[in-house]
């Protein structure tokens, strides 16, 4: 009767991971993201150097009408959600509820800033923090294609997310507002202090989920827009450092994920040579 017992038991765990493995792939409506209408606020009182073009002299550049307006940018980012999608229901299979780990990064991996890149575009401005400040506050960064769905599904398989980004921390109450609104699921946020170093900051959101969760959770999967926002692992899945232009990219499109940004990034000004 045991061993019975014990049969059907296996049974149904190797029926749930095939039903894990088999699930629907991600969906999104690329048109309706490519259609859609955002309104411009007035400048908010007090704000000497606002976000807004007020009088644009100029187009938006390619990389930000191609983000904003193609389906190719949408599709894209959407399949290597599914991609990630698929390697979160491995993970999920070999790892126990809550003992692993996807750290994201935030703007341009899950939170879509094209909008201030666009109205940037228009006046002819180069990026600055205050006119970035400004933004932030302003709350209207919307999800990347395929980025809610994606950490939904992550949580619903016991995984943990943990968004680290470059945005200051001063802004985390105001992120964290920003995910929510988005229906983005986080385990754990953190933006940047004197920490710039990121491999510091996964290791201290390990640290946090495991004091929040109880147990070890290892990270076990980096998605973000930017080879930084990768971990070069060893052998054993331990962090040494953050990925380099000079890299191979080992891991890409198994346990690491890059969703495409063509408006800016690490490879502007950190090209391998």
């Amino acid at each position: 009767m045991h061993l019975k017992c014990l049969a059907v038991a296996s049974l149904g765990a190797a029926l749930a991971v095939t039903q894990l493995a088999s699930a629907a792939p991600l969906t999104y409506d690329c048109q309706a993201h490519m259609t859609r209408v955002e309104t411009i606020p007035p400048v908010a009182p007090g704000d000497t150097d606002p976000w807004q073009c007020p009088v644009p002299t100029a187009k938006s550049s390619t990389a930000t009408h191609w983000t904003r307006n193609s389906l190719e940018y949408c599709r894209l980012t959407v399949n290597v959600y599914d991609e990630a999608l698929r390697a979160a229901r491995r993970m999920a299979a070999r790892h126990h509820r809550h003992r692993w780990i996807v750290i994201m990064d935030a703007d341009e991996t899950v939170l879509d800033n094209s909008l201030f890149d666009r109205e940037g575009d228009m006046c002819g401005k180069t990026y600055n923090d205050t006119e970035w400040d400004s933004w932030v506050h302003s709350d209207m960064a919307r999800d990347v294609p395929g980025a809610a769905a994606f950490t939904q599904a992550v949580h619903r398989m016991g995984g943990l997310i943990a968004i680290v980004t470059n945005r200051i921390s001063a802004d985390d109450d105001i992120s964290r507002q920003d995910l929510r609104r988005n229906g983005i699921w986080f385990d754990y946020e953190i933006g940047k202090t004197t920490v710039s170093d990121k491999v510091e900051r996964w290791r201290g959101a390990v640290a946090a989920l495991a004091h929040k969760f109880g147990g070890h959770p290892k990270a076990v999967m980096w998605i973000g827009d930017q080879i930084t926002d990768l971990a070069v692992v060893d052998s054993h899945g331990r962090m040494l450092r953050a990925m380099t232009q000079k890299d191979a990219g080992t891991g890409i499109g198994t346990f690491e994920f890059v969703i495409p940004d063509a408006m800016y990034g690490n490879w502007m000004v950190n090209p391998a040579k």
